[in-house]
């Protein structure tokens, strides 16, 4: 069928065309997308930071939608169903599929990334990346489901122990998300860090109990000697990334998210070796999206706050522009789309 998309032709050039969407094949479903958001990732493609993505390319991997066409055997009970997307597409034969962890699959696609995403009015998608939000979730809500994947399955990676003090380095979505997870699971104080101060007033109301803002208080000083259980990098600065370890307590654990400029950072290896601070990488995690799912429906975590940005799907490289500049204004940017027949 015909439909449209915003197609990336490289640099910042997206173009609004028309696209060319195929019939749904077996074990597949169509989906019109009814809200997509612009992720940081997203803007590091069109920076040219992601190599492996190449132009001409629709992008686009925080989705949800409604199904409004099967293929051969696709349940007929997921016509007309309000799904959010897993992105993440394995063989299903290898020991990483088969062990949960198709992320790690030799042969693995990611939708928006090294195929056709979001950023689309339809896309077809695999019955097994569907994942329920049922009627109480917004579609622009549960684009961030795929943003809390990532953030359950680095909390998981952690084993936090009831009781236990975290520090979050950074209050874009995935901060504010940390320190609710990481209430959630039972840490006595969660303190986090950021420069604006309406993301920092967001974050106390998910759980952070002390927000500091670096802009204006030296981040050390201000702690006077506090060292944290866990810590965990969002931002991606190198030098957030080397203060990281330095504030974990002895045996104290550094979750690595943030990805910086060039994907490489410092680490100071003595320290670590000397006060055994352990560090370890986080991203995909699609062995949660069944837990994620219970946790969004049943509002522990509710998304709804989050997306306090909402655009038309015709204005997405407007949407694309607001991502990079309206922090003041912004916590997550979606683009919506009413249905359109299929």
């Amino acid at each position: 069928m015909l439909s449209e998309a915003w197609v990336w032709h490289g640099g910042n050039d997206l173009r609004l065309e028309p696209w060319t969407v195929p019939d749904p094949g077996p074990g597949q479903v169509l989906l019109a997308v009814r809200a997509a958001g612009i992720c940081s990732t997203d803007l590091h493609v069109l920076d040219g930071g992601v190599a492996f993505v190449k132009p001409p390319h629709v992008m686009g991997h925080e989705g949800a939608g409604e199904v409004i066409a099967l293929g051969e055997g696709a349940p007929a009970a997921l016509l007309g169903s309000r799904v959010a997307v897993d992105t993440v597409i394995g063989c299903g034969h290898c020991r990483f599929c088969l062990s949960g962890r198709k992320h790690l699959c030799p042969s693995v696609q990611e939708i928006g990334q090294t195929i056709p995403g979001m950023w689309a009015r339809h896309c077809v998608l695999p019955v097994d990346n569907l994942v329920s939000i049922g009627q109480t979730v917004s579609f622009a809500a549960a684009t961030q489901m795929e943003t809390l994947h990532c953030v359950l399955g680095g909390v998981d990676k952690l084993q936090l122990l009831v009781g236990e003090r975290a520090l979050v380095l950074g209050c874009g979505i995935t901060g504010i998300l940390f320190a609710s997870l990481l209430k959630l699971n039972g840490a006595s104080r969660v303190v986090l860090t950021g420069t604006r101060q309406h993301r920092l007033e967001m974050a106390r109301r998910f759980g952070a109990d002390r927000v500091i803002n670096v802009s204006e208080e030296d981040l050390v000083t201000t702690l006077a000697g506090e060292r944290f259980d866990v810590v965990v990098e969002t931002t991606g600065r190198r030098e957030s990334i080397l203060q990281a370890g330095r504030l974990a307590e002895a045996g104290g654990r550094v979750l690595l998210f943030g990805i910086p400029a060039g994907g490489r950072a410092e680490i100071d290896v003595m320290d670590a070796i000397w006060r055994e601070v352990r560090y370890l990488p986080t991203g995909n995690a699609p062995q949660v999206w069944p837990r994620l799912a219970e946790l969004v429906t049943s509002r522990q975590v509710d998304l709804e706050p989050l997306v306090d940005c909402h655009l038309p799907f015709e204005r997405l490289d407007e949407a694309v522009r607001l991502a990079r500049t309206g922090h003041d204004r912004c916590v997550k940017v979606v683009v919506e789309t009413p249905l359109h027949p299929g």
